[in-house]
């Protein structure tokens, strides 16, 4: 079973009828158990690595503009509402506006009405559809720019020898995203690439009683299965690392340079460990084992010294690897890096909220939490011998999600693959690296573009 491969009917049905599948959680990672500090001196490195950025960005703009649908729906001001109209001359796209809505009071029920439609609805910007990548983020002195450009923008001062880009889009949107990037490249600069979600990967829907739901044609209804489904994209890409971020994690071009920092140690540490992990692949040793990691903290101690083999220290070490930032948790606990139980096998995990059992015990387990994943991953991709894993030979395919919505008024349930740095990369070879927090600015809310981060 693979995850570009969609599963039957009858498979997905059992499965949500098995019901979610927790991960059993032994004890949060935390600062020297599980997570590491970056060296601030590493020896010196040539940077001789081709990479590409993968950033998933096929993501609409909805979400981000979800208090401005739900006072169209109720016409309720709240506090929300009234911060975003008293601070509409510090958002980007405020001088897309026309001048009639720049000075809209909340006080005028029908002006306000008629500037949220401006803003969400294709009337006038049409936020609501366009992908969250093409909405203005920040102003700066080329003009607004949009967080696809953001990323390319700042992208480039990666140290590579060979540097490419590639986002995972709605293929509707692919001309206007080209263009939008194409506004801020310059002539014979760095590769763009993009791909879709294949949509074979799309899950059946079933309502409460498991029975499929199916359209007036009698086809079967389907749903995106989440950013899992890119499994099959990140295995196309051809790359000694490839860089994961999220779209909407992403700072003001002017106050990046810590974020940028960060990426390139991050990678010239990857580039480190690769290189000592190939040297042990060539070298087997349980000793050098045991020395790389209490460096590196792969796993337990106890698990490497049950190695008996030569093969044993290979199979060990012979997978893809990532390297995942992890930032000190600031508000409420939840999923992040945790130690992790499964059919007697110790592992370290990246485990959604939604993962874990709602049990006193494994809840207390999440409560402890000290750090959280902001999707700041390096995948080094290639064998020993410098070809390309195939990702999905170490995808646990049990760790899926059920997921529970509306379809025309009515709920419907259907199955998630397992996430992109959650499920699908359950057996790589794991190292967990604490970063600065000013690394993480993600925009989830339009509100968001208002803090430090995002303003000049």
């Amino acid at each position: 079973m693979k995850v570009h491969s969609s599963d039957s009917i009858s498979i997905q049905r059992q499965k949500i009828a098995n019901g979610s599948q927790f991960i059993r959680l032994i004890k949060p990672c935390s600062l020297n158990d599980g997570i590491i500090q970056l060296p601030e001196i590493l020896p010196e490195i040539q940077l001789n690595a081709s990479v590409t950025w993968f950033i998933p960005s096929s993501g609409s703009g909805s979400r981000m503009f979800q208090f401005l649908h739900d006072f169209l729906k109720n016409n309720l001001i709240t506090a929300e509402l009234k911060f975003f109209i008293q601070n509409l001359n510090r958002f980007p796209f405020f001088e897309l506006l026309e001048e009639k809505y720049k000075n809209v009071s909340v006080e005028n029920m029908e002006e306000l009405i008629d500037l949220v439609e401006f803003i969400l609805f294709n009337k006038g910007l049409n936020f609501s559809d366009l992908p969250k990548g093409l909405i203005p983020f920040h102003s700066a002195e080329i003009g607004m720019t949009t967080a696809f450009q953001d990323q390319y923008l700042q992208g480039k001062g990666i140290q590579a020898s060979r540097l490419e880009f590639h986002f995972t889009i709605q293929e509707e949107y692919q001309q206007q995203i080209e263009e939008s990037i194409q506004r801020v490249r310059n002539e014979n600069d760095f590769p763009i690439s993009f791909s879709v979600q294949n949509s074979e990967t799309d899950s059946f829907v079933f309502n409460d009683k498991l029975e499929l739901i199916v359209t007036n044609d009698a086809l079967p209804v389907r749903k995106p299965a989440g950013h899992g489904s890119l499994l099959g994209n990140l295995n196309q890409i051809q790359a000694d690392f490839l860089l994961l971020k999220n779209i909407d994690n992403i700072q003001h071009k002017a106050k990046s340079e810590l974020a940028m920092t960060s990426w390139n140690h991050l990678l010239k540490y990857t580039q480190l460990i690769k290189s000592q992990l190939i040297d042990l692949f060539e070298n087997p040793s349980i000793v050098r084992l045991n020395e790389l990691n209490k460096m590196y903290q792969f796993n337990s101690g106890d698990l490497i010294n049950s190695f008996e083999n030569v093969d044993e220290i290979r199979n060990f070490i012979d997978r893809p690897m990532r390297v995942c930032g992890m930032v000190k948790n600031s508000g409420q606990p939840g999923g992040g890096p945790f130690w992790i139980e499964k059919n007697g096998i110790v592992s370290k995990q990246i485990v959604e909220q939604a993962q874990i059992s709602t049990i006193d015990s494994q809840q207390q387990i999440m409560k402890q939490s000290t750090h959280f994943n902001p999707v700041m991953i390096i995948a080094s991709v290639e064998d020993m011998t410098g070809n390309n894993y195939n990702l999905e030979d170490y995808c646990d395919y049990e760790s899926y999600f059920i997921v529970h919505k509306k379809h025309e008024g009515k709920d419907i349930q259907f199955i998630e693959n397992p996430g992109l740095w959650n499920g699908s990369m359950a057996n790589w070879l794991t190292v967990f690296v604490e970063l600065p927090a000013e690394t993480f600015s993600p925009v989830k809310t339009v509100l968001d573009l208002l803090n430090e981060m995002h303003q000049l």
